[in-house]
């Protein structure tokens, strides 16, 4: 029984020493690096769900340069409007000016608030360059005590096609 036991001992530190041995044996790359060319025509040639990707890329490309051609500026007087003060309950309303400072004329397509008790209306009508232009904020304070910062998402033919407007304001509680 003494002699399995330490023949069995032998075969583990055995087992050991080979996984180790050839874990530690380097390997000999010589830091060569293969490198291998694809023929992009050939890809789209043999592939057609590659050919539609392709495709597809070259016509959102060509949507994005015309965008951005197409794009022009908007500046708002502040990065964060102070609305005061309310009781909880109140609706609010206030009007928030920016300029079109670009060479186009400036659309707004969408605005949307960061919740649903923030509601943007806006001009419809194209702004000019160098003109301004208004959105209007409307503000639930209901269920909104104490201080709150929210923001208004507008979408438009700007670079980038999304600007924030933030507001902060403060509502007592009944």
């Amino acid at each position: 029984m003494k002699f399995m036991k330490i023949v069995g001992y032998l075969l583990v530190v055995c087992a050991f020493a080979t996984l180790l041995f050839f874990q530690c044996k380097q390997k000999d790359d010589s830091g060569k690096v293969e490198i291998e060319h694809f023929d992009h025509d050939s890809i789209l040639q043999h592939d057609p769900t590659m050919k539609k990707v392709d495709s597809m890329a070259h016509v959102s490309a060509a949507d994005e340069k015309l965008r951005l051609e197409n794009a022009t500026s908007i500046k708002f007087d502040k990065e964060v409007y102070d609305f005061g003060e309310c009781n909880e309950g109140d609706v609010i309303t206030k009007e928030v000016e920016f300029t079109n400072t670009g060479k186009k004329a400036l659309l707004i397509e969408n605005a949307f608030g960061s919740c649903g008790c923030t509601i943007p209306t806006y001009d419809k009508e194209p702004v000019e360059p160098g003109k301004k232009g208004k959105v209007k904020i409307q503000f639930d304070s209901k269920h909104k005590a104490g201080n709150n910062t929210k923001s208004v998402y507008i979408q438009a033919n700007t670079n980038p096609s999304t600007t924030t407007i933030t507001f902060s304001v403060k509502v007592n509680e009944k």
